[in-house]
């Protein structure tokens, strides 16, 4: 498993698997089209042969911008209150990259 799938499956486990949400489609399919945005954009190595054209992407062409109001509008309030908590508290943040414990 690689670091960032190690942060993204960090503290799932305390969360039943058949326990639901509900989310307004429209907020739902934009998130869901955000992340296919960054997949098209580095599944095809062409598009970042450089440092400059990630900045493109991430900055120009806006790819920050629909990312930031995926997470935090249109997906900030769906959660149950105990995964707001969980969040709130940081049991569901932890940044090995930052915080030095990878590996």
């Amino acid at each position: 498993m690689g670091e960032v799938e190690k942060e993204v499956e960090f503290g799932l486990e305390h969360f039943a698997s058949e326990r639901t949400v509900e989310i307004p489609l429209r907020d739902a399919l934009y998130a869901f089209k955000v992340i296919g945005e960054f997949i098209a954009f580095f599944h095809q190595r062409d598009h970042w042969k450089s440092l400059a054209d990630v900045e493109r992407f991430i900055r120009d062409a806006g790819a920050l911008h629909v990312l930031c109001e995926a997470y935090y509008k249109r997906l900030r309030d769906v959660w149950p209150d105990d995964v707001s908590e969980a969040f709130d508290e940081g049991l569901l943040d932890r940044n090995p990259f930052i915080d030095g414990k990878t590996g």
